[in-house]
């Protein structure tokens, strides 16, 4: 017999999966056309317009301005292309050779990449509440096929977030003129750094909290398999499995002037027993959102 809470988590994945199988992206093209050809000053403008079913390749929205609507404050950046001072806002996007794109292909890769981080995270956390996995809050371990595995796990950090983990702070001339992965590495008391148990260090690209071999987070309950401050946790913890590649921060890219990369892609890290699972929607939801899906080993 299944009990309240077991039936809860099953309810809980019947719906990220439901989600994996109507990607929002389709109907954000959609919407994207009819703003830049029609008369719409505005993006809610359109949403107006916008209150019967929409039918797409197969897929029904059946409330189309409610989902267009919950991710407003990113589908607003297509007005930038009819006020053309707001385009500002919108960070310079290349091709991998480095060619600019136009603004309309900015705008569009950028919006796309906003929409899909936020329903993304929805997916992620309707497919890894239940199953109350670890694996992306502990560092790498020993496989028992001998393969060779990294000496740390790294979680990128907004300083905002920092308080939430208490832990040492490494911050110094040192720490911020390289890199997590540089050789040869950071030291520490004489070691280095992913020797000398988890910590929050300040990089050249920002802040990190590295997990060494064995290492946990320190906001995991080791009992109940959750995670202490999840309302609270931080926003890489929030696409753990699934996530954007629409664009990727360029090496040169700076926090004043920021440089991204077009990738048009969906990365699924393979060592997730969800991923696994799903490949063949995870597949499919990308091949609707037109992204190329890459399944990634994450800790090896």
């Amino acid at each position: 017999m299944l009990t309240e809470d077991s039936t809860q988590m099953q309810e809980c994945r019947r719906i990220g999966v439901k989600l994996l199988g109507r990607p929002a992206l389709p109907l954000v093209g959609i919407a994207q056309f009819l703003y830049l050809s029609g008369p719409f000053k505005t993006f809610p403008s359109l949403l107006d317009h916008l209150k019967k079913p929409v039918y797409i390749d197969g897929l029904t929205y059946r409330k189309p301005d409610e989902l267009l609507g919950s991710m407003l404050p990113s589908l607003r950046y297509f007005e930038a292309l009819k006020k053309p001072a707001r385009l500002a806002e919108i960070p310079r996007i290349v091709t991998p050779d480095k060619t600019p794109l136009n603004p309309i292909k900015t705008v569009e890769a950028w919006v796309r990449h906003q929409v899909l981080n936020q329903e993304l995270e929805t997916i992620n956390s309707k497919l890894c509440t239940p199953s109350r996995c670890t694996l992306c809050c502990t560092g790498p371990e020993d496989r028992p096929d001998g393969r060779a595995v990294r000496e740390f796990f790294e979680i990128p950090l907004a300083e905002s977030e920092l308080p939430g983990f208490p832990l040492d702070r490494v911050d110094n001339d040192q720490s911020r003129s390289m890199g997590a992965n540089d050789e040869p590495p950071l030291t520490r008391a004489g070691n280095p750094f992913y020797r000398t148990g988890p910590a929050l260090y300040h990089w050249k690209k920002g802040w990190s909290l590295i997990l060494p071999r064995g290492a946990s987070c320190p906001r995991l309950d080791p009992e109940s398999g959750l995670c202490r401050i999840y309302p609270q946790r931080p926003a890489v913890c929030r696409k753990p499995q699934i996530f954007s590649y629409i664009i990727e921060e360029a090496e040169e890219s700076e926090k004043q002037n920021p440089l991204y990369i077009l990738r048009n892609k969906i990365l699924a890290v393979w060592d997730c027993p969800h991923v696994r699972e799903l490949r063949r929607e995870i597949s499919a939801y990308a091949v609707r959102c037109g992204l190329e899906p890459v399944f990634m080993e994450n800790k090896v």
